[in-house]
């Protein structure tokens, strides 16, 4: 069976959502800034030798919409962010107000698709953070869920990317809702 479903990118402006997407599909890092105009979309399918859980005749294809973070673009991307199975909300570990903001898009993402499993981002990773431990735990506790953390800068195979591993564990999470 092949399964299909929409994942949504969102978060404040130039805090690394194309990055991560780009280097998640293409394995690749640019440090020119590139905006957004909306939104943006690439598939990733999965086979049985990336998600253990996948029966071997079986695929999910995930459709990713990299949602630009202006606040000019917010009507548009209610309408691009409804009907996703999953919701990453990605802050700026090195910008406090991209994490401030966090609690304003998890209720965009419950308003624009109620069912939607969330995920929060903490990407840049390999920059100083000026988010101390206990705000991160704080904000844990609130949410009832784990904060991640990731660099786009850093290649898949580095422990500070932490990006496969990200979108490996949401695509276990979205293939559970068919199951």
């Amino acid at each position: 069976m092949d399964y299909k479903c929409k994942m949504s990118i969102i978060g404040d402006e130039n805090v690394g959502k194309t990055s991560i997407i780009l280097r998640y599909i293409n394995n690749t890092f640019t440090s020119q800034y590139i905006t957004t105009l909306g939104a943006d979309f690439v598939d990733k399918t999965y086979s049985n030798s990336d998600l253990p859980s996948l029966n071997p005749k079986d695929s999910l294809t995930i459709t990713l919409w990299d949602l630009g973070g202006q606040k000019s673009f917010s009507d548009i991307s209610t309408l691009y962010c409804e009907g996703s199975a999953g919701i990453m909300i990605v802050f700026d570990v090195s910008d406090k107000e991209t994490f401030k903001s966090i609690p304003s898009w998890i209720e965009f993402a419950q308003k624009s698709s109620p069912n939607s499993q969330i995920m929060i981002i903490g990407n840049k990773n390999d920059l100083e953070s000026t988010i101390n431990a206990e705000e991160i735990r704080k904000l844990e506790e609130e949410i009832g869920s784990k904060i991640y953390f990731s660099s786009a800068k850093m290649r898949l195979i580095d422990e500070l990317s932490n990006i496969n591993n990200i979108f490996i564990e949401m695509a276990e999470n979205l293939l559970s809702n068919f199951k």
